[in-house]
């Protein structure tokens, strides 16, 4: 992060915003929005010194609601650049941390900024959003204090999260002595998405890893559908999860309630033998699923990209095309495009770099020469290539006259095929292209040589 920070050809726009998109392959014309700091970014040193000066306190959005942070702070610990902003929404403006800025780098009056840019090519990398369990209030999440999800135990355990790495319930700063993990929390379900999170096991065993060598003593047990962890080295992960005397059931709970000694009694029906039985524990942590963030949202929204059927980014091709979208030259990576874990992410984000380097690196763009093109004395304007094809690559003009856009179009022919005017063909694949192919090899007749003389000869003298 700090090289490329450092780069001499790499313009980081943080804490910013696409707001528009046009354009064509190698000339988009985007539109950013760098919304006010209300810290002067050229003066601004990291120093941190107006964050300990602040009177005003708030849940801290990095840490989960776990710890704390003021109405001036740097999102998070390794933010690059390392720059302080102001939530205006929760500052009082006592100007207390104009007063203590070495740097004067304070700026009440910051306005929003608009950056026009001319690109090339488009990687979109939105990631993800954890599952909203607090909608939803699963397992008593939100209503007991002590049942928290993976992530909310990963601030606790780092160094520098809000615990300095070492676990407490929330309802009493106590250590908890038998700690239970439930998976496929909003994924793999009716209730929330079908399908799977890809990387909640692994997370799971890594922090029940994590948890004994920090705790030997504390008990831990998995609540789990089936224990997917299909990544290099995993399964020896697996079994050395084993070794440590972490118990595994099969079952997902199905309630929970709240003992009058503070600790929590999990109903689950064991999968391996049917039986309905309970289990108290001290905390609860909660594997929740992988979802669309919000950004990839408003990408859609504005650049006008597709999406699947579970509202992740969708690729041309899941195993030839991955990187690639309908539009040549944007291309998507990590879980953009559906869950992943970290290498997968690097991997596909590694990919999206080559592609593009490589529409760059040439002078002109090839193009397909097969597409579609429509004959203006046919055309009359019904819109229905326009609404089929899948590309975006028609639309209608003023003239009523649809207009076809050759570097979108891929040459499928769907346009052609719904045309009710024949206004529409695919070059080399227009229809008397192949009634001469079929008369070629006998499969249409071809009218008599005689016909065809008299039809030609002059009408009278």
């Amino acid at each position: 992060m700090v090289n490329t920070s450092k780069h001499p050809n790499i313009n980081l726009l943080t804490y910013s915003e696409v707001v528009e998109f046009s354009g064509i392959t190698g000339n988009y014309k985007v539109k950013v929005k760098k919304n006010p700091r209300y810290v002067n970014e050229d003066n601004c040193t990291g120093c941190g010194l107006c964050t300990t000066k602040c009177p005003m306190n708030m849940p801290n959005e990095f840490d989960r609601g776990i710890g704390e942070r003021s109405a001036i702070y740097i999102p998070f610990p390794q933010a690059v650049p390392k720059l302080a902003l102001i939530d205006r929404e929760a500052c009082i403006e006592c100007k207390s941390c104009e007063r203590n800025c070495p740097a004067e780098a304070i700026d009440f009056e910051q306005e929003p900024e608009y950056v026009d840019l001319t690109v090339g090519s488009v990687i979109i990398a939105t990631g993800w959003d954890e599952y909203p369990i607090w909608k939803t209030n699963e397992y008593k999440y939100g209503i007991y204090p002590d049942v928290i999800t993976q992530i909310e135990l990963e601030r606790m355990l780092s160094p520098i999260g809000p615990t300095d790495g070492h676990v407490y319930r929330v309802s009493d700063g106590k250590q908890p002595k038998r700690l239970a993990m439930i998976q496929c929390v909003g994924s793999r379900s009716l209730r929330g998405n079908q399908y799977c999170s890809g990387v909640c096991c692994s997370v799971a065993l890594k922090n029940a890893q994590l948890l004994k060598q920090e705790y030997p003593d504390m008990e831990i047990v998995i609540f789990y559908i089936d224990i997917r962890t299909t990544d290099k080295g995993n399964e020896e992960y697996y079994r050395k999860i084993r070794e440590t005397n972490i118990g595994f059931i099969k079952g997902k709970p199905g309630d929970i309630k709240l003992n009058e000694d503070g600790t929590m009694r999990l109903f689950y029906d064991n999968s391996l033998s049917d039986q309905v039985t309970h289990l108290d524990v001290d905390m609860v942590v909660l594997s929740t699923g992988i979802i669309p963030s919000q950004g990839t949202q408003e990408i859609v929204d504005t650049i006008g990209l597709e999406k699947g059927p579970a509202d992740f980014l969708s690729e041309i091709h899941g195993c030839l095309k991955p990187q690639e979208t309908k539009d040549m030259g944007i291309y998507i990576c990590g879980c953009a495009a559906g869950p992943k874990n970290i290498p997968y992410s690097v991997s596909s984000a590694l990919a999206a770099a080559s592609k593009a380097s490589t529409l760059l690196s040439n002078d002109t763009i090839s193009q397909e020469l097969i597409i579609a093109e429509v004959d203006k004395d046919l055309c009359m304007g019904c819109h229905r290539c326009e609404k089929s094809c899948p590309f975006n690559s028609i639309k209608v003009g003023d003239e009523d006259i649809a207009v076809v856009d050759e570097l979108k179009c891929k040459g499928c022919g769907i346009c052609a095929s719904v045309c009710p005017a024949r206004a529409i063909e695919v070059k080399y694949y227009r229809d008397t292209q192949f009634e001469e192919e079929l008369k070629g090899i006998g499969m249409l007749e071809s009218p008599p040589i005689e016909s065809v003389a008299k039809e030609q000869q002059p009408v009278g003298d």
